[in-house]
């Protein structure tokens, strides 16, 4: 996906500062014309560097905040004319073209008032695009150009301008142009320094959105002490989030968004470990931020709790080694740039790499910040009962509705579905998602539609099937075809891995085999013009720890995954995602 100046140069050389923009002799260092011409240009940034990559572009705002004005620092706040009191917002955005080049990522502080009225706190619409559809007259004041660091950490070519509407300040904005599209080669003079100084201090990784307490209880499942911990427990989930997820669900039955169901296998003899936890978080967070920055459009990133912690104690008290609530940002990054070093497909290798530099920047909060938009999505739990806990922690609401308050959506797997536990589930008022096995049949389909879902609710209902792909092409289709003779709305999510494993290890999973499984979903999907709601994959975040090999790099012996890893390594859960990314960005039905 790398670009290298595909976009016409201009004719001859446009004089430095030109457009009515000053600073003639900061922009006259830029050794390439096409350099000089954008940081000159006064005119909206989006349409030129859409004229240079010969594309449209589509922004993707990574988080955007409400901050008060005093945590920035005074090269913002002197530009902008405000007071420590007023509200601003923070937004850090990119833009991207089809093939998800970025071709800047952008850093804009808004006065709340002004954002507000003009429409600039839209995050799906860019600033430029906003205020012309909008018939806003404005106009650019240039405070500095020069070069300040690429995600990835190489130089880049950059501006920073202050916005205004009449005589009044809107925004302050520094752009970064990708060095593959916008040349960054720059003659520099004593005393440059690549660090702009306007940003806000940043506060703690933001948090996973989930309480510490809901994965501490998770420690105690099936052991002795998980009835005595849950009665001293708050309440683990609400009954507001359930509902958000149900909404979200079905947003993605219609096509509005995507699932990511990802987990562990629930005999990981040290799945309950803090190392382990914060390793699968990781790849979470991976994975659901590649499907984000791909498609553009809400993912709902559900994770598996481990069914089963043999040393859930030690794990509970060593808590405080790795805050629960908190995102191992380094290790996501780390995750994502050994899967794009691993990967042969250079678009995958350029989409993996650009994630890993995003990342960070989504992750760091400004001190006092109100969240307005996070690019990495909520993290919901799904918990899978057994028989001996067919009657899991519940509540009752004013309404007379009882809700699982364990996890936010109840999973049944192939295995677990027998009638008594679906009639459980059948009585909570939690979305409830089900494994479909090679066996399953249409009558089996009908059951679950009318137990699970009679009212019809989208949403509540999410079916997985898990057949290889003959089955998916032979049998989905009947399975299809019995959900919409009931006329109940199902989100429909792939699991591509094998109905059957090899007794201790994953010897015959071959991540191939897995992806061919994602493609006759989608194909099936595609001719029987049903949404492909989501993916569940199974995976072991074991070989992230693997032992150093020779040139440093990570190496886990194949004797011993196959003995203790029954799921996908980190890297081939993020070419698994990776592939229903293309399939869905691309999906329409016949």
């Amino acid at each position: 996906m790398t670009i290298t100046h595909t976009g016409p140069e201009p004719p001859g050389d446009c004089p430095p500062g030109g457009s009515g923009f000053r600073n003639h002799e900061e922009i006259g260092r830029f050794a390439h014309p096409l350099t000089r011409m954008l940081l000159a240009s006064d005119g909206f940034t989006t349409p030129a560097l859409a004229a240079i990559l010969r594309t449209d572009l589509h922004v993707r705002v990574l988080r955007q905040d409400d901050i008060a004005a005093g945590g920035l620092p005074n090269t913002v706040t002197d530009a902008l004319g405000v007071s420590d009191s007023d509200r601003v917002i923070v937004r850090r955005s990119c833009l991207v073209n089809a093939d998800l080049v970025t071709a800047s990522v952008n850093y804009v502080v808004a006065v709340r008032a002004g954002a507000a009225a003009s429409g600039m706190d839209d995050v799906q619409v860019p600033i430029g695009t906003g205020l012309i559809s909008r018939g806003v007259s404005q106009r650019r004041h240039l405070l500095r150009t020069g070069v300040v660091r690429w995600p990835d950490g190489r130089l880049c070519a950059a501006r920073a301008y202050v916005m205004t509407l009449g005589d009044r300040p809107l925004c302050y904005i520094r752009e970064a142009f990708n060095p593959d599209v916008i040349p960054p080669e720059y003659a520099p003079t004593a005393g440059d320094d690549p660090s702009w100084a306007d940003e806000p201090q940043p506060a703690l990784p933001g948090s996973f959105a989930v309480t510490s307490h809901l994965f501490a209880a998770h420690e105690f499942l099936d052991s002795e002490y998980r009835r005595a911990a849950a009665e001293t427990l708050p309440e683990l989930v609400g009954v507001g989030e359930c509902d958000r997820l149900t909404a979200d669900l079905a947003k993605a039955a219609r096509g509005e968004g995507f699932v990511l169901h990802l987990g562990g296998h629930h005999n990981t003899s040290d799945g309950g470990g803090t190392k382990t936890v914060a390793a699968r978080r990781a790849l979470v967070y991976a994975a659901a931020a590649v499907m984000t920055h791909g498609l553009g459009a809400g993912t709902v990133t559900i994770e598996r709790a481990p069914r089963r912690y043999y040393d859930g104690l030690r794990a509970a008290a060593s808590r405080d080694e790795w805050p629960a609530d908190r995102l191992p940002i380094t290790l996501c990054v780390n995750i994502l740039r050994r899967a794009a070093d691993r990967s042969r497909d250079p678009a995958q290798r350029d989409l993996l790499r650009a994630v890993s530099g995003l990342l960070p920047v989504t992750a760091t909060a400004p001190p006092g910040a109100s969240e307005l938009h996070n690019w990495l999505p909520l993290l919901r739990i799904s918990r899978e009962p057994t028989a001996s806990r067919a009657a899991a922690p519940t509540g009752r609401t004013p309404d007379g509705r009882r809700w699982d308050r364990s996890a936010h959506l109840l999973w049944l797997g192939d295995r677990t579905h027998a009638r008594r536990l679906t009639q459980v589930a059948a009585h909570v008022g939690n979305p409830v998602a089900v494994t479909l096995g090679p066996a399953t049949t249409p009558d089996d389909i009908e059951f679950l539609c009318r137990t699970l879902n009679p009212r019809k609710q989208p949403g509540r209902l999410t079916l997985i099937p898990q057949l290889g792909v003959a089955a998916t092409s032979d049998t989905l289709p009947a399975l299809f075809a019995a959900a919409a003779a009931c006329a109940t709305p199902i989100c429909w999510v792939c699991d591509p891995m094998p109905p059957t494993r090899m007794p201790h290890g994953r010897s015959d999973l071959r991540v191939d085999d897995v992806v061919d499984v994602i493609r006759a979903f989608f194909r099936t999907c595609r001719a029987t013009g049903t949404v492909p709601g989501g993916l569940h994959l199974e995976f072991s975040p074991d070989a992230i720890f693997g032992s150093r090999g020779a040139g440093g790099a990570d190496v886990l012996p194949a004797e011993h995954r196959r003995r203790r890893d029954p799921g996908l390594d980190p890297v081939e859960t993020l070419h698994c995602v990776v592939a229903a990314l293309e399939l869905r960005a691309n999906w329409a039905p016949r």
